[in-house]
């Protein structure tokens, strides 16, 4: 076996990609194949001679007895000549005496016996780290160095060999496959999961990827404890380096063979990860420990550096964990005072969230409390409130409730969350607690903040003095604006104005979010959907850069979002926004905008042909929702949604629920008429319906929203074609598109009441400067894909002959089913397309595309 490429394990996955590359080293003096234990190297490369037989492959697997020169050439070249394309007559065959002496003559002549060979060889040399015999090295050294061109000598080894290998480099003439190449990708370690006889699910393979960094041992190992876990999830949970197999392995095949110093340096600087050069030097106490860490990579692939940060390493995850835990296992205090000086390392440099990390672990109160003093705000303004959160949690509301500051950093915390009484809990508990130490005007200024933000502005009202230190007065404006919220919208605007100016200027980054996504509340509370989508998508765009998906201001932007796709009957795009929103969980939203992402999603489904469930996730958001406070705009908005469908489904009492409560939050209002009437032309009251409708039309009673004055022309243009006032209701129209089409919305057109789509059709071309809202109102309609799927395959059927002279008697006799059966259909027709005749139901089916082009 020593001089035969090992076979395959079982299992093995196919790296074809690598494979590859060394087939591309062959032209290099040197193909390097460096990795810890458990990586594949051996695998690798006996797949790679196994795959491709056009090169005949010399195979030696060293061992400790290879120190001894002449049993390692002995063995080089038995490899060589059990090759096919070895002549009888070449030098190779004939004996040869290894002496220690004549070593640099007998390598030059093994070196020219192989250049004479008719065709090119790959040597391998595995586990060459086991050469430590300075003339077994030697002698390698020589044969790197003379080797001739057709000869492709590949070395796998755990460790750099002592060769001259920088010098390879920089010439260009060495090829190397270290860990990270070696590492499985997600894709490999699921094939290799699978061929163990596992099959996890696509979450479970990335949870088992990133612990093991695609270390095929730790994947293999990982498979034999899965096959014996009753319950998967809990073992992938808890698998990490101190499992006793990946620890025994990790022990015996690679910390074992490293020196004593060298283990401890790795142990002491495992408190992080990834860990910089210069906290390397903090935590170990050696000024060299640059020089170590780069040795440790070029030589063992224990460590990755990052090339985005240099100087900077990072520790393969399930070693780091072993170390970790065997650090630990030395003491709780050890591992405390590292902690610390991690946390004051980084904090010194201007990197607060991993400074306030190893403060938490330090277990020292005092250091955490400092640490959040000096850090909380410029972590608050970077968007980093998890972090703020995570680290008060650990003090607990006892200590927090102790310190001034403390309380007024958990309050703007847990605003920034939307658990608005938690935070005037806060400032309540502060208020009544004396101010201690610190800068008294800083104070000021946070408690400014804090009050203004949790809606509170205190005893100096929103005009209190701001402070000037640019980030707290960003946030003092973003508090100032919303107080105003639904007060003035102009002052609101102006102050989200300022913010976002100071945010742009002094690189608030998350500040700028925030500022563009309260800039989208005033547009959409004044109707303005075009302003709304353009500011929103700039602070998702912002929050996708800097990973804040999942918190309050990406929840909020994209309720916004989605509600403006869903007014231009974008209704796809409007699920899809929302179920992302919804995604991140009620916790990453205030209980308004859950609600809002809710109702949104179940009015999209609702649009897209799911009517029922579109229906019923409206009506359980809302009672999830309960009792608590909701502005007046998004209570008549999501009320209005709720009343149409319920109507549109025939659902009265349903549509009275949702009006009622709108009623609470309201007040007398447009929306509530407009409901009203809704509910009396559903129940055949015209008059009734034209007389609760008119003060909208008129304008003698205020509206909340301004979309509202349009569904109010909707409907009655809906009552005048009933009523067969065909110049009313031509007017009723062309005023409700002239008003639509500054507010970008065109979804009342495609649920308003019978009549309207039957204008629509009936009046194409004929609406002057509207004619394009008219065109974008008709295409909305139901949609073309939405409408085709509401009808049934007979009303399909019947709608395809109505185009023909056959009168609905013989298009039954056609059909061979009864004419009162055709005639339910056609009237079924009539209802679903909105129209009232055949003409139009033919002319409003060209229209969306349900039967042929439309004709001229």
């Amino acid at each position: 076996m020593k001089i035969t490429v090992p076979p395959a394990p079982p299992g093995a996955v196919d790296r074809a990609a690598l494979a590859e590359r060394l087939t591309r080293g062959a032209t290099a003096d040197l193909s390097l194949v460096c990795a810890p234990a458990g990586y594949g190297k051996t695998s690798l490369l006996a797949g790679w001679a196994a795959a491709d037989d056009s090169t005949d492959t010399a195979w030696v697997s060293i061992d400790r007895d290879d120190n001894t020169p002449s049993r390692l050439w002995t063995s080089v070249v038995a490899a060589v000549i059990r090759c096919p394309s070895v002549p009888a007559g070449s030098r190779l065959r004939a004996p040869w005496e290894w002496r220690s002496g004549a070593l640099p003559e007998l390598v030059a002549e093994f070196a020219g016996a192989l250049a004479a060979l008719p065709g090119p060889l790959r040597l391998v040399l595995d586990d060459v780290d086991e050469l430590v015999d300075p003339d077994a090295v030697h002698g390698l050294r020589i044969l790197t160095r003379i080797k001739p061109a057709s000869v492709h000598l590949v070395l796998a080894s755990r460790f750099d060999p002592p060769l001259s290998l920088p010098r390879m480099r920089l010439g260009g003439r060495l090829q190397e496959l270290r860990a990270a190449e070696l590492a499985f990708t997600p894709a490999e370690a699921a094939a290799l999961l699978e061929r163990s006889g596992l099959r996890l699910t696509p979450a479970q393979v990335d949870t088992l990827h990133t612990r093991t960094g695609g270390w095929a041992a730790g994947l293999r190992l990982a498979a034999f404890g899965l096959e014996a876990a009753a319950d998967r999830t809990a073992f992938l949970e808890r698998f990490s380096g101190d499992d006793r197999s990946v620890a025994d392995y990790l022990v015996g095949e690679i910390l074992s063979g490293l020196p004593a110093d060298r283990r401890e340096f790795l142990r002491v600087i495992s408190i992080s990860n990834p860990v910089p050069t210069g906290l390397a030097v903090e935590l170990s106490g050696l000024d060299e420990a640059g020089g170590l860490l780069d040795q440790l990579e070029r030589r063992t692939s224990l460590l990755t550096s990052i090339g985005t940060e240099p100087g900077t390493y990072r520790v393969q995850e399930l070693l780091h964990t072993h170390l970790r835990a065997d650090l630990e296992r030395q003491g709780g205090r050890r591992v405390a005072d590292l902690h610390a000086v991690a946390a004051r390392w980084w904090a010194d440099r201007g990197r607060p969230v991993p400074a306030l990390e190893h403060a938490a672990r330090a277990g020292d109160d005092a250091l955490l409390t400092g640490m959040l003093h000096r850090l909380a705000v410029p972590l608050l303004l970077a968007g980093e409130h998890r972090a703020v959160r995570d680290a008060l949690a650990r003090l607990g509301p006892d200590t927090v409730a102790d310190d001034h500051r403390l309380g007024l950093i958990s309050a703007l915390g847990h605003l920034e969350a939307g658990e608005a009484d938690a935070a005037r809990d806060d400032l309540d508990t502060a208020r009544r607690r004396p101010p201690g130490h610190g800068d008294p005007a800083d104070l000021a200024a946070l408690r400014t903040v804090a009050e203004l933000f949790a809606g509170r502005p205190g005893p100096s009202g929103t005009g209190a003095p701001l402070p000037t230190e640019p980030g707290a007065a960003a946030l003092a404006r973003l508090g100032r604006g919303r107080a105003l919220l639904g007060r003035d919208r102009d002052r609101a605007r102006a102050e989200f104005d300022v913010a976002l100016s100071l945010s742009r200027r002094h690189g608030f980054e998350y500040l700028q979010a925030v500022s563009l996504s309260l800039l989208g509340v005033v547009a959409i509370e004044t109707g303005d959907l075009r302003t709304t989508r353009s500011l929103c998508g700039s602070a998702l765009a912002l929050a996708d850069d800097h990973g804040w998906d999942g918190t309050p201001l990406t929840a909020t932007a994209r309720a916004m979002l989605a509600y403006t796709e869903l007014a231009r009957c974008a209704c796809a795009e409007a699920q899809r926004i929302a179920a992302a929103g919804i995604a991140a969980g009620p916790a990453a939203a205030s209980p308004q905008v859950w609600y809002v992402l809710r109702a949104v999603h179940g009015s999209a489904l609702f649009d897209l042909g799911d009517r029922a469930r579109g229906l019923a996730e409206l009506q359980r958001a809302r009672t999830e929702f309960g009792d608590r406070a909701i502005g007046a705009e998004p209570a008549a908005a999501l009320a209005m949604l709720e009343c149409r469908q319920a109507l549109l489904l025939g659902h009265a009492s349903a549509a009275q629920s949702a009006l009622a409560w709108s009623a609470e939050r309201t007040g007398e209002c447009g929306e509530l008429l407009t409901m009203r009437a809704w509910a009396e032309s559903a129940g055949q009251h015209r008059d009734r319906a034209r007389a609760l409708v008119r003060p909208v039309l008129d304008g003698t009673v205020d509206t909340v929203l301004p979309v509202t004055a349009v569904d109010a022309w909707l409907l009655e243009t809906s009552l005048a074609v009933r009523a067969d006032e065909r110049f009313a209701a031509r007017h009723a129209l062309q005023t409700a598109l002239t008003l639509a089409e500054p507010l970008d919305t065109v979804r009342p057109f495609a649920v308003a009441e019978p009549g309207v789509h039957e204008l629509l059709v009936h009046q194409d071309g004929g609406f002057g400067p509207a004619d394009e809202m008219a065109r974008r109102a008709l295409r909305a309609g139901l949609g073309r894909t939405r409408q085709a799927s509401m009808l049934s395959n007979r009303e399909i059927t019947v709608l395809e002959l109505l185009p023909s002279l056959l009168s609905l008697d013989d298009i039954a006799v056609d059909l061979a089913v009864s004419v009162n059966t055709v005639k339910s259909h056609v009237r079924s027709i009539y209802a679903k397309l909105g129209v009232r005749s055949r003409r139009l139901a033919v002319a409003a089916a060209h229209e969306r595309g349900l039967i042929g082009s439309r004709p001229r």
